[in-house]
């Protein structure tokens, strides 16, 4: 997944290597030799500078474990900025993030692919494999990965940091949570903190677009969009063209309703299309009347990156005669995640020939229960990570359609609560909602930032940080910038200036 932070330039009060320093033996002999236990380099090469990203040796490899084989990728700086970083991945896994972010700053820099490839279909079949993806193949890599940086460089990194969204937000919090020794600085955007109950989400969805009438077309989802802009926008004191908070509004898609003497048309939404946004906006529950998932919050639905990528797509779904959905032009991301999810992940029992549409909804949701323990970081004590003085700044889209941002302020409210209020929580932590911004990138909101500058400057200058300043651009030209807030401080227009630049906004409590 894309990950919206900016990344560059290298780190003020840091002093880089001389980048005319000669560059150790990067060859597999040389660094198999400097390798810890149970790691095996599989290839090695010089890569020059190129643009931003400087000269560096690439090292490829795995790490040995249980039942398993992980594999990594580390870049080696010539000019190192004394500090490692390692790179979330997103989606199930299965391919090595780019590192050329970290390596640009000076970083050396890791990523891995959890523990298996996506070219093999039935790798979650294999529990060893499950759990390398859910948190082990992650800590293990990075391990390694900071071992043969220390052994490379002759010293240990100062710091190191993760940064990762979506399923790299997971990694995240599976790290803090897990293995609260491997980083001194962590970044989770847009977090899946309960991949079973989101899967579960997706998979309603999808057994509603078994039923044609059920589904919006992209015309329709804009529709919404504008409908909710309209009646949320000023709800904040300002109306800019952007939902600040979506827990002020409470839009009723019945409004937009097709008249009676009317059963459809491009200016209204059927019965049958309002109980689908009714069924996206709504808590998913359990049988007992449980909160199963959270609801998504109203506003900033259309646009590429909106419902029509994630849980609509853009053109009907047709279903076949097997019982499965043909999505044609565009398959929703949701839909992609849900299914090989259902097949590999979900179920405590693997089934690759499982079919999901055999569900039934909500009687069967407590079943994607049993691999929460491997998947899900829904453990909220961070105190161990807070002892060891890290500290953790998450950040979630409030108009994010892959992952409910209700979901991650859930999370923080009860993290908070574990390590004893806000005051506890806000010597370690951040949390940042963006408004307009979808899954990790995309939207109409500042959807541009640099939180590792942030991070950097928490640890290792003692300044905690504040106001974020996001940018929005549109063909590549900044046309807003506003500031993120920590929470449960929002922006607050001032009164006065242009309500396009962050300089006339401030933070203030909801």
């Amino acid at each position: 997944m894309a990950v919206s932070a900016i990344l560059g330039g290298v780190a003020a009060g840091v002093a880089p290597l001389d980048a005319a320093a000669t560059m150790a033996d990067c060859s597999v002999a040389a660094l198999q030799a400097k390798a810890p236990s149970g790691t095996a380099i599989t290839a090695a090469a010089v890569v020059e500078a190129a643009g931003n990203v400087p000269q560096h040796c690439r090292v490829d490899g795995h790490v040995a474990s249980p039942g398993n084989e992980v594999n990594f990728r580390l870049g080696l700086p010539a000019a190192w900025n004394g500090k490692y970083y390692f790179v979330g991945v997103g989606g199930l896994g299965g391919s090595i993030g780019n590192l050329n972010a970290g390596l640009t700053r000076g970083y050396a820099s890791a990523s891995t692919d959890t523990g298996h490839q996506s070219s093999d279909p039935n790798w979650g079949t294999n529990r060893a494999k499950e759990i390398d993806y859910g948190h082990r193949g992650t800590h293990v890599t990075a391990v390694a990965g900071k071992a043969l940086t220390t052994a490379w460089f002759g010293k240990q990194p100062e710091h190191a940091y993760f940064n990762g969204c979506s399923n790299g937000g997971r990694q995240a919090l599976m790290e803090v949570q897990r293995y609260p020794q491997d980083f001194d600085g962590i970044i989770a955007g847009d977090p899946a903190t309960g991949t079973p109950m989101q899967v579960g989400r997706a998979l309603v969805f999808q057994h509603m677009l078994l039923h044609p009438e059920n589904y919006l077309p992209v015309a329709k989802v804009e529709l919404l969009s504008k409908a909710t802009l309209a009646e949320c926008d000023a709800k904040d004191g300002l109306k800019d063209g952007l939902i600040t908070d979506p827990r002020l509004c409470a839009f009723k898609p019945e409004t937009l309703k097709c008249p009676g003497n009317i059963a459809d048309g491009p200016e209204c939404l059927t019965a049958a299309q309002i109980s689908t946004v009714n069924k996206i906006f709504s808590p998913l529950k359990t049988p007992d009347g449980k909160v199963y998932t959270t609801g998504f919050p109203i506003g900033h639905e259309g646009g590429s990156s909106g419902w029509q990528a994630w849980i609509l797509g853009r053109t009907p779904p047709a279903p076949q005669a097997d019982g499965t959905l043909a999505f044609g032009e565009q398959l929703p991301s949701g839909y992609n995640l849900s299914e090989a999810n259902m097949r590999f992940l979900a179920l405590e029992n693997d089934d690759p020939s499982f079919n999901w549409k055999t569900m039934k909804f909500p009687q069967d949701l407590p079943r994607l229960a049993s691999m929460t323990e491997i998947l899900s970081p829904w453990d909220p004590n961070l105190n161990p990570y807070k002892k060891r003085g890290g500290k953790i700044i998450i950040y979630h889209g409030w108009s994010d359609p892959a992952i409910s941002a209700y979901g991650t302020l859930d999370y923080y409210e009860r993290m908070t609560k574990a390590v004893g209020g806000q005051r506890e929580a806000d010597a370690f932590s951040r949390m940042y909602f963006v408004p307009g911004m979808h899954h990790c990138s995309g939207g109409p909101g500042p959807n541009q930032f640099d939180m590792l500058t942030e991070l950097e400057n928490w640890i290792e200058k003692g300044r905690a940080p504040a106001a974020v300043i996001a940018s929005h651009a549109v063909d590549g030209k900044v046309d807003r910038t506003r500031p993120l807030c920590p929470h449960p401080l929002v922006a607050r227009y001032s009164g006065s200036g242009s309500i396009d630049s962050a300089a006339s906004f401030r933070c203030e409590a909801k």
